[in-house]
């Protein structure tokens, strides 16, 4: 084979390659149903309580539904209900009618887009209109219910509006109540980084998937919701999932202002929420009226599962020792690990298109880049880096980084790592011992990268000159825009476009370059 860097320049020179990242995904949006108020018909009520249908008008101007359950005498107080995905106020009658023969007067209102309320399916866009639908809700049952102590229970995403709003606007009221609350997930820090990516560029991706079987262990109740008519069954948009992540960055900045009276209750076994989330929340919550509920082996739908009337009956307890009521002692929450108590880990992917010059000849490729570490301030590390393209010929290049060590601050994070490589200029069997340095870190609203490295050739054509200590030798200083956020427990993730200049000295020939792409990064 001939050496890469005698056979002069290239007849003609590569001056544009298009790099593509296709998401073979849905982009259309969930038809509005509009308003549905009678169909299908509600369940019969007891004959001690009476149920009413009403509607509100959202600031923007969207019309919802909502309906109440009041005891026929003056109530003790009232609890206004917030539900979650796969859900709507119906399925709470069993609750609210359990409250109202107890004096209560209840309060729920299906979530736009949900249930018999207007709005495309399943579309949030801003998590801020789910806290100007609760607070119009919350308004309007005080006109209602005037000079009635008024909690707010909300579940799942519900429990997030409910969280943040306490946190953010901080309403009069007697207490919140969250049930398994969206605020924690037992999942990868990099997924808050990937659903932040992924949503402005295709915002109506089906990817925020709710599987019934993960809300309860009872088979009846998860065919029911599978052929519940106001439940919408397919999985919602990006856009959903981006506000919602959102709002459990802003819940996770000022945990310390959710100052009312607070009662959280999570199943062990929910695969949904992260129950270490509720017990995080708890510990971090600003005031002293705080209560968590841990329910050895329930899902998420804390209601609809054996044992949800133990569930009921201490949310009942705790409503009457806020309603004028005796105070109430539960037993402290077990001890020992929940899930979302994830080992400390890193996972960053890169994708980027770089142009490159040298006297040689000029090119581009496209490269995808993994890195992932295990440990606390000490970790393992590792990871992988491909690479296609045109550069002097056409070539592919592959570097598997095996052996490596990190030392982490935050989410700083610097490495030093080294493998065993294939391809690149001087062919497709050629290879060699790839050696890199990178260092990492938040800087304001950016992420700064920094890489260096060193590599050895092992086998495949030589390089006709010298590049000093080692055959070759690389370089890349960046910064990725898009601020690193914290989320629940020691979570933080970021990601966004970045912009980087490369460089690299092949048998002695300097290559400069000009990369761009994307990069998401997790760690926990």
């Amino acid at each position: 084979m001939n050496d890469p860097w005698r056979g002069g320049r290239a007849d003609r020179i590569v001056g544009e390659v298009r790099f593509l990242l296709g998401l073979v995904l849905c982009s259309c949006a969930a038809a509005d149903p509009g308003l549905r108020v009678a169909d299908p018909a509600h369940a019969p009520t007891a004959p001690e309580i009476d149920r009413a249908d009403l509607t509100f008008r959202a600031r923007d101007g969207l019309m919802l539904y909502a309906q109440s359950w009041r005891p026929h005498g003056e109530p003790r107080g009232v609890l206004v209900i917030h539900h979650g995905l796969a859900d709507h106020s119906d399925r709470y009658a069993p609750f609210a009618e359990k409250l109202a023969k107890a004096g209560y007067a209840v309060w729920a209102f299906d979530m736009r887009g949900h249930g018999r309320s207007a709005g495309p399916r399943v579309v949030i866009d801003r998590i801020d209109d789910m806290l100007d639908d609760l607070d119009a809700f919350v308004a309007l049952v005080r006109e209602r219910e005037p000079n009635r102590p008024i909690v707010i229970w909300g579940h799942s995403l519900g429990g997030l509006a409910v969280a943040l709003d306490a946190i953010e606007r901080q309403p009069a009221v007697a207490g919140i109540v969250l049930a398994a609350p969206g605020i924690a997930f037992d999942a990868p820090a990099l997924q808050a980084a990937a659903v932040r990516f992924v949503a402005p560029i295709a915002p109506n991706a089906k990817l925020l998937d709710t599987p019934h079987d993960k809300f309860s262990k009872l088979p009846d109740v998860v065919a029911e919701m599978d052929r519940d008519p106001l439940i919408h069954q397919p999985p919602g948009p990006a856009r959903t999932a981006r506000a919602a992540i959102d709002g459990v960055a802003r819940v996770w900045a000022h945990p310390e202002r959710l100052v009312v009276p607070l009662l959280v209750v999570h199943g062990t076994a929910d695969q949904v929420t992260a129950p270490s989330g509720s017990r995080d929340l708890v510990a971090r919550a600003g005031g002293g009226d705080r209560t968590l509920r841990l329910y050895d082996g329930l899902y998420h739908d804390v209601f609809h599962n054996p044992g949800g009337d133990r569930v009921a009956d201490d949310v009942k307890a705790w409503l009457d020792a806020h309603t004028g009521g005796p105070a109430v002692a539960f037993p402290a929450p077990p001890a020992g690990k929940l899930a979302g108590d994830r080992p400390p880990r890193v996972l960053a992917v890169e994708l980027d298109a770089r142009g490159e010059h040298s006297d040689a000849d000029d090119g581009a490729t496209a490269g995808l880049r993994l890195r992932f570490a295990a440990g606390s301030t000490l970790a393992y590390t590792g990871g992988l880096d491909l690479r296609g393209g045109y550069f002097h010929r056409g070539l592919y290049e592959a570097d598997a980084h095996v052996l490596g060590l990190a030392v982490r601050g935050g989410a700083a994070i610097a490495s030093l790592t080294a493998g065993i490589g294939a391809g690149g200029v001087r062919g497709a069997g050629a290879t060699h011992v790839p050696v890199e340095l990178a260092v990492e870190a938040p800087l304001g609203p950016t992420r700064v990268l920094v890489r260096g490295g060193l590599g050895w050739r092992l086998g495949g054509t030589k390089y006709a000159g010298d590049a000093g200590i080692a055959d070759e030798a690389t370089a890349l200083a960046g910064i990725r825009f898009g601020r690193d956020l914290h989320y629940w427990n020691a979570v933080r993730a970021g990601s966004g476009p970045f912009l980087a200049l490369t460089y690299r000295n092949l048998g002695g020939t300097d290559v400069f370059g000009i990369a761009i792409g994307g990069e998401l990064w997790g760690g926990n």
